[in-house]
């Protein structure tokens, strides 16, 4: 759990944190864990997941955007890569969270369908096959998408 956390983190002691957190969280709620819902590897990851979103809601800045320099409005690179984010943020949002995450550990993260599974603890074909479903169902959205306009 550490290595998926720590290549999300900045550093080594906030994912240290992170997954501290994470297992005390756990150790906690160790009663409410339910064998016949989910592995007990895929409930303390979902806990760590939890445990980062939080850290980075907390973490966000604060600042007034009156206080923003002028240029931090500029789009970088012009209005296609904005529409290009928007378009996969969109295709993200038709996968459920399991299925965001194994994208996530393939395209942002670049691991192999192997260490894929070996993160998760399940078998790389299941991976391959998530991950083909995954794909086809942001095909689909956005072949849905295109036909609208």
């Amino acid at each position: 759990m550490y290595g998926s956390v720590r290549a999300r983190m900045r550093d080594d002691a906030t994912a240290e944190d992170v997954v501290a957190e994470a297992f005390y969280k756990a150790a906690k709620a160790f009663d409410s864990f339910d064998p016949s819902r989910a592995k007990f590897s895929t409930w303390v990851t979902t806990i760590a997941r939890n445990c980062m979103i939080s850290h980075f809601r907390k973490e966000r800045p604060t600042a007034s955007l009156e206080d923003a320099p002028q240029d931090a409005y500029m789009v970088q690179g012009g209005q296609s890569d904005v529409d290009d984010m928007l378009l996969v943020k969109q295709l993200l949002a038709c996968l459920d969270d399991f299925e965001r995450d194994v994208v996530a550990f393939k395209y942002r993260d670049g691991l192999r369908n192997v260490d894929i599974a070996r993160e998760l603890d399940m078998n790389e074909s299941t991976v391959s096959t998530v991950l083909a479903r995954a794909l086809a169902k942001m095909r689909s959205h956005a072949a849905k998408s295109a036909s609208q306009f």
